[in-house]
């Protein structure tokens, strides 16, 4: 007789009361939605949770009275979350509130130690110890590949093929057979398609095949795997299947709105049979799609489940009434999305502060004197956070946190100084000023490859060495190469020109040296062969935000030439404002931000091609679904505010190779009229239209309907004008470039006809 049987044999079966002592315990202190979700009893119940609304609370609970007052053995409930974070905080909050316990057969411990709660991966891992033989080529002994080993298998595979792995990048090709298995759902090789029946689609497939026999050979899987290899036996073998739906007679799931379309179907496999599912999560939350994350999956949930429970969390327990006013306002202009409005017992608080700042240098010291001053007034530097969109904005943030004195910790990324590009680059410029530095010298020798092993620069560190000179020096000396052959050789011969290159750099303005650095290397393949997963466009954005960097340099110390600026970086990085310390500003993605909060909280350049981000909308199959997903991102920023929100904007960005007037991000228009300070007029859309005047100015003469040139984008026509004097702006719609705000002092607009 198991646990189960026992219960009901005492009279305290499935049927057993709600309303008893145990039930009243758990109950204690939670809102009445709460209490709705924690005692819904079977059938599918969706809990709709805004953010602060206490939903881990919630689902813990719910897993706690199903085994305390329900009759559902530990073992028979599977909840599954996304982080092991997550999980780990799960299982410790129900292992606290079930104490004891009969425990599953061979546990070590009672209470609700049976329960299977972990990530979709850990579950899976666990069902293919079990099963995976029934798949032909496999043993339970498998062994799982990380991204590192994905990508060296990958890399080998396009090489054994004969193809050039700097031009077909082991990352790249990895990600896409990553997306093209959650996407498809299934496993057959022949579903893998770029849809233009190019070379390069039929090297990606060649490779993707390849790379699925290797797997194979090696019995591995990697992590996308470990999820469809359970899908294969659910789908092909359905008395497995069965049995575990069968076990479990309680599914929840944390964080719904970030399943992807491989991940939805094994939770609708898991509870086949029962059907008591509990998936809880916020579609206003939902931000991951550029990762495969579907939030069809929750916004379709009813049509899912014709029985479905609808639960609203809207409580929040986190923020001021203003914030929440603020947020609320701002993602009601979505669409995809289940009607919620959050609302706070607590105080109004006081209002957002909306900046308007010159540049980025500007925006970062407004920043870091509004946290000194919330130091100052008694608050602690750990309550507050730095959260933008795009990640070269945190090198002008570092540098004002550090001439501050502001102890700091980026928060899952590296310090702008510390990149791999930026370390290199500043190595080139190191060697330009002085090619004695032999650190640089060995850095870069082989960046990009240049041939240059381990083993010839040993011989000439040797060689240098023996003549008490530097690399540099060594290289030039006639026999140097003397004991080195081959490719490293001819490597060798091409970095000492490319020394002979960079001497000229000495005297100039370090922006002028950037360009002759730049110019020297092939930096297009520099940047491709940085394979450890990060994107080429976004390490191209921190190389221009380094080169936006040098050009303030030289404003800012005409004479101070490439030396002075290199002193600069060194005293900015070496600073003692990165310490990790417990009591730091955190600075951080506002997609690493999903799940923190913060008492003070700072959301920088919240501009127009910044957010919402411009490469994100453009390179869409919807660009108005991008939109909104920007949307939730910015709404995802603001909650995670509990007291204080500074929201900051430029006129001017120096960026991406140079720098452009900019315009406030048209969700500020979105913000409430009450309780926020420093939106004039014209951020505001209805009264900015009202304002425009086209009778003088750069808008002279100009109409919406009106087909124009711009000497960068090209044609276009004029959808909306707005604003007056300085401030009158227009949005266009060109042919090729999609939709643009612009500043009409600064646009150039010609207008062709009316």
């Amino acid at each position: 007789m198991d646990w189960l049987d026992l219960k009901e044999a005492m009279g305290a079966g499935p049927g057993g009361g709600d309303d008893g002592a145990e039930t009243g315990a758990l109950l204690e202190g939670l809102n009445d939605p709460q209490r709705e979700a924690v005692l819904h009893r079977d059938g599918p119940l969706l809990i709709v949770a805004g953010p602060g609304s206490g939903k881990t609370r919630v689902i813990t609970t719910r897993i706690a009275n199903l085994v305390m007052s329900r009759g559902v053995a530990p073992w028979e409930i599977l909840a599954i979350t996304f982080t092991n974070k997550a999980a780990r905080e799960m299982r410790e909050r129900v292992q606290r509130l079930v104490p004891g316990g009969p425990p599953e057969a061979g546990a070590a411990a009672g209470g609700a130690s049976g329960a299977w709660i972990g990530t979709f991966h850990a579950m899976c891992a666990r069902i293919l110890r079990r099963e995976i033989e029934i798949l032909d080529g496999y043993t339970r002994d498998f062994t799982i590949h990380d991204t590192a080993d994905r990508n060296g298998l990958i890399k080998q595979i396009v090489k054994d093929l004969g193809y050039d792995p700097k031009q077909f990048r082991a990352p790249v090709i990895g990600g896409w057979i990553s997306a093209e298995k959650n996407r498809r759902g299934q496993q057959e090789l022949g579903g893998y398609s770029l849809g233009s029946g190019s070379m390069e689609e039929d090297v990606y497939i060649q490779v993707a095949k390849r790379y699925e026999e290797r797997m194979r050979q090696q019995n591995a899987l990697d992590f996308d795997d470990l999820l469809l290899k359970v899908l294969e036996i659910f789908d092909a073998h359905h008395g497995v299947r069965d049995g575990y739906a069968r076990r479990f007679r309680h599914v929840l799931v944390d964080e719904y709105q970030d399943t992807n379309r491989v991940q939805y179907l094994l939770v609708r496999h898991f509870a086949s049979f029962h059907g008591n599912l509990t998936v809880c999560g916020d579609p206003d939350q939902s931000i991951y799609g550029w990762r495969g994350a579907d939030i069809r999956n929750i916004l379709d949930f009813e049509s899912d489940h014709a029985s479905a429970r609808i639960v609203r969390l809207e409580q929040n327990y986190r923020s001021t009434g203003r914030i929440l006013d603020a947020a609320n306002h701002v993602i009601a202009n979505n669409a995809a999305r289940k009607e919620k409005e959050l609302f706070t017992d607590g105080e109004p608080g006081e209002p957002i502060a909306v900046v308007e700042c010159g540049d980025e240098n500007d925006e970062a010291r407004e920043i870091a004197a509004r946290i000194r001053s919330h130091a100052s007034s008694g608050g602690r530097f750990g309550e507050c956070a730095i959260l933008y969109r795009a990640g070269f904005l945190q090198r002008a943030l570092e540098t004002a946190l550090r001439y501050e004195g502001l102890p700091y910790q980026v928060v899952a990324g590296l310090e702008f100084y510390q990149r791999k590009e930026i370390k290199d680059l500043v190595a080139y410029l190191r060697l330009a000023l002085n090619p004695a530095d032999d650190v640089a010298f060995a850095r870069v020798v082989n960046t990009p490859t240049r041939g240059v092993g381990e083993t010839s620069l040993g011989r000439l560190r040797a060689f240098a060495e023996a003549r008490r000179i530097s690399l540099a020096a060594a290289l030039a000396e006639s026999d140097a190469l003397a004991e080195i052959r081959g490719r490293a050789k001819k490597g060798l011969a091409e970095f000492a020109g490319l020394l002979e290159e960079l001497s000229s750099a000495r005297d100039l303005d370090a922006a002028v040296a950037f360009d002759l650095v730049l110019e020297s290397i092939d930096v297009d393949r520099w940047l491709a062969e940085m394979d450890d997963g990060t994107t080429t466009s976004d390490r191209g954005a921190n190389v221009e935000e380094l080169r936006a960097f040098a050009e303030d340099y030289d404003a800012r110390n005409p004479e101070g030439k490439l030396r002075g600026m290199l002193e600069e970086v060194a005293l900015v990085a070496d600073a003692d404002g990165g310490a990790t310390a417990e009591d730091a500003v955190k600075l951080m993605t506002l997609h690493a931000c999903k799940g923190l909060e913060f008492p003070f909280v700072a959301i920088a350049g919240v501009e127009d091609e910044l957010l919402p981000h411009e490469r994100a909308v453009e390179e869409a199959e919807e660009p108005d679904v991008a939109v909104e997903e920007e949307r939730r991102l910015f709404y995802v920023g603001i909650t995670r505010a509990e007291r204080k929100l500074l929201l900051t904007y430029t006129t001017f960005r120096s960026f991406f190779g140079g720098g452009r007037p900019t315009l406030p991000s048209r969700f500020l228009r979105e913000l409430p009229d009450e309780g926020v300070d420093g939106i004039g007029p014209d951020e505001r859309e209805e009264e900015a239209l009202g304002a425009f005047d086209a009778s003088s100015g750069a808008g002279a003469g100009l109409a919406v309907g009106d087909v124009v040139i711009h000497p960068h984008f090209g044609r276009g026509t004029i959808e909306q004008l707005a604003g007056a004097g300085i401030n009158a702006r227009a949005t266009v719609v060109f042919a090729t470039e999609g939709r643009k705000q612009l500043l009409l002092q600064y646009a150039s607009l010609e207008r062709l006809q009316a």
